[in-house]
């Protein structure tokens, strides 16, 4: 498509923070784009550049970006002015790009929809008084995209209702803050969402609980096998079908370790480990990938890390950042996914709601195949 008129706004996201909007003119069509940003950041993530700059910068090469592209085409001309513009601002414009034509990618999918898998209860560097920044919910009995939504609404809010003397609030995404540590916390999570015949899963951030070579969980020091030790024991107890960072970015030998003992029964996932990058993707440390397109910096470098995803058996999750927007755009990306990390309540809503509307257009649009949830190993 051609691209008429190109322009970058201030915005905010969910945190109150400064980011980015683009805005894209193409004939009839307006695309627009905007940027999330995380809160527990990865050392291989894009280069972010300050806002004031990367916006200045962006004035002075702005024509480049008129004319015809493609988005593989539109995406390489970000990669090369990356650390100019930052990931911040690349991504959004690429997003805007995206969005010219985002219902094309509907009508060239099999007709699969993700599994939305919810943060229940938060903690770590997202607040709440556990260590593990997240305990996630996965609605693996649902059979439209709606019924999948609404179960993680109705653990959600059994949580929270249940528990309500220990209940402080939320959290950047939208996950309950807990009295709980982190074992009463998994018991809790893991017999409610039991009833409604959900699986659950963790994300550790372990990055973040890493210091001075062991993981910090309050005053109690682990070490690198005792980390092990833990995860091992929490994926047996609790029956965990996802593990997302259980060990700090760099500890390959641990992820490879839970790999072999546990890749047959749950996900092993690695998110800070890969960074979105297909350059970094293993099949024998990990078998499944976060892919956070701010993470690469473009939609295209997010589509190639899904497709050398599935080519090493490893299974895409398609997720969100802590500081959110409005932006859908990752809705429909998630169409190559079989699960899209989205959250549950507050502004994660935008997301899970074009879900549905995906789910409709695909009824609508190809009739002689019904929408269908995506196959989980």
């Amino acid at each position: 498509m051609r691209v008429d008129c190109i322009s970058l706004r201030r915005i905010f996201n969910s945190r109150g923070e400064e980011t980015t909007e683009a805005i894209i003119f193409s004939g009839d069509k307006i695309g627009i784009g905007s940027s999330p940003s995380g809160a527990s950041v990865g050392s291989k993530e894009a280069k972010l550049v300050d806002l004031n700059e990367g916006m200045k910068n962006f004035e002075g090469i702005k024509n480049k970006f008129c004319g015809d592209f493609s988005q593989e085409s539109f995406d390489e001309l970000l990669e090369k002015n990356l650390d100019k513009l930052g990931g911040n601002i690349t991504t959004a414009l690429s997003f805007a790009y995206f969005n010219l034509d985002k219902e094309s990618l509907v009508y060239k999918t099999e007709g699969e929809m993700p599994y939305p898998l919810g943060n229940a209860v938060g903690g770590g560097v997202h607040s709440g008084k556990m260590e593990i920044q997240e305990i996630l919910v996965l609605p693996v009995n649902a059979k439209n995209v709606y019924e999948a939504i609404k179960t993680n609404f109705e653990i959600w809010k059994e949580i929270k209702e249940k528990y309500k003397d220990k209940f402080f609030g939320v959290n950047d995404e939208g996950a309950l803050v807990m009295d709980f540590g982190n074992e009463e916390a998994l018991k809790i999570v893991s017999e409610i969402a039991g009833k409604y015949k959900a699986r659950i899963g963790i994300d550790l951030a372990a990055s973040e609980l890493f210091k001075d070579g062991a993981y910090c969980y309050g005053e109690k020091k682990l070490s690198k096998e005792d980390q092990f030790e833990l995860v091992s024991k929490w994926i047996e107890d609790y029956d965990l079908y996802y593990i997302e960072d259980p060990f700090e970015e760099n500890d390959n030998e641990n992820f490879k370790k839970l790999r072999e003992k546990f890749g047959d029964k749950c996900l092993i996932v690695g998110d800070d480990l890969f960074a979105t990058h297909k350059e970094n993707l293993d099949n024998e440390i990990a078998n499944s990938v976060i892919v956070k397109p701010n993470q690469i910096g473009t939609i295209s470098g997010a589509i190639k890390c899904i497709e050398k995803t599935k080519k090493l058996g490893m299974v895409p999750v398609l997720s969100h950042r802590s500081g959110e927007t409005c932006d859908t755009t990752i809705a429909f990306l998630s169409l190559l996914t079989p699960i899209a990390k989205f959250g549950i309540s507050q502004i994660r809503v935008a997301k899970l709601n074009e879900l549905i509307r995906i789910w409709e257009l695909l009824e609508i649009c190809n009739k002689d195949k019904e929408p269908r949830m995506a196959k989980l190993k």
